[in-house]
């Protein structure tokens, strides 16, 4: 797959920087780990709904994966799962795809997905500066940029709300 090598020295700046031991995401592990509680509450516009659920993701230290577990509590028909950038109350562009697509749906109630992977490859390319999305986000790295600024969400998408069921905003992981 083509990309634009614009975004390449972006990404080593931050590498390198990280590796150092300072910059944007940070010097210590705990701030490579993110979370979001998903409810219907969250969702713009409002959903009313039995459904929950909890994501957690973890970067590696060079930002080139991240590990993902989304947890879905009855869940009715499930289609699918993404990140989004976008500020809580807005709806934003996906930027990578956590699940699905699957027409019909899955009854979930529990992990959906245990432990998964994200690359630079998962990263949707075309989220550029919106209305809603105030970044490029084109590689992991820039995806990990923009969630300690309050900017990525994560929302499950269902057959009865396909706009999204649940949603949360990534934000740093309090369990640790």
């Amino acid at each position: 797959m083509h990309r634009n090598h614009a975004y390449a020295l972006p990404a080593t700046v931050l590498a390198l920087v990280l590796a150092m031991g300072g910059g944007a995401v940070g010097d210590d592990d705990d701030e490579l780990e993110f979370e979001a509680r998903l409810s219907g509450r969250a969702e713009v516009p409002r959903v009313v709904t039995e459904t929950s659920g909890r994501a957690e993701i973890e970067f590696s230290e060079d930002l080139s994966t991240a590990e993902f577990v989304l947890r879905v509590s009855d869940g009715f028909r499930v289609t699918q799962a993404h990140i989004h950038c976008a500020p809580k109350g807005l709806n934003g562009p996906v930027v990578a795809f956590l699940a699905g697509f699957h027409n019909l749906g899955w009854d979930v109630d529990g992990k959906w997905i245990d432990n998964a992977t994200l690359t630079d490859d998962n990263i949707v390319l075309g989220a550029t500066p919106s209305p809603t999305c105030p970044h490029t986000i084109a590689t992991l790295a820039d995806l990990a940029e923009a969630i300690p600024d309050g900017d990525a969400y994560v929302n499950v998408h269902s057959v009865l709300n396909p706009a999204g069921e649940v949603r949360g905003q990534l934000e740093p992981d309090r369990d640790d």
